[in-house]
């Protein structure tokens, strides 16, 4: 997980909404074992405990860990360069995500290809994430993606219905 220091921007904002959050009884591959072994996490905190009980994690947890991860190092290779070039003293998080999105057109290939699916995803989640979107992301335009990057950031705070509809 050395990519993982460089700068967890936008990836790993994907995978707290991913999985469910520390305290859902709801489905998902990682319900089961999230409430067994890592109750009460933070988001931040629940990707780690749920790394430190690999070995105690059901086959369907790890694969979609697994999952997640390598989708993670992927986002990370993909938007690395353009976040150093075009976003590189907005801080990260959120922000960098932000300034990556207002240079599509400029990003590469690879980059725009991950903001092409965020345009994707707020399309086909538009009508399961409508009201968490007013709520939590009523001055973004919708289009670019950008509802869905918001939407990422709020993870935790997302209706059942949005949050199942983001990852499909």
């Amino acid at each position: 997980m050395h990519g993982m220091a460089r700068g967890t921007w936008l990836p790993i904002a994907i995978l707290l909404v991913a999985l469910p959050p520390p305290t859902a009884a709801e489905e998902g591959p990682c319900a089961a074992d999230t409430a067994r072994w890592c109750a009460g996490k933070t988001p931040a905190d629940l990707i780690s405990c749920l790394q430190s009980h690999r070995v105690d994690l059901s086959s369907s947890c790890v694969d979609y860990l697994e999952y997640a991860m390598v989708s993670v190092e992927a986002m990370l290779q993909d938007c690395q360069p353009d976040a150093f070039q075009l976003c590189r003293n907005v801080g990260r998080g959120e922000p960098t995500a932000t300034c990556l999105s207002r240079n599509q057109g400029k990003l590469t290939r690879r980059c725009q290809e991950d903001f092409d699916a965020f345009a994707r995803l707020e399309a086909a989640s538009a009508k399961d994430c409508g009201a968490d979107a007013a709520r939590h992301c009523r001055d973004v335009k919708p289009g670019k993606g950008d509802v869905t990057i918001c939407l990422l950031y709020k993870g935790k705070d997302l209706s059942p219905a949005c949050r199942k509809a983001m990852v499909r």
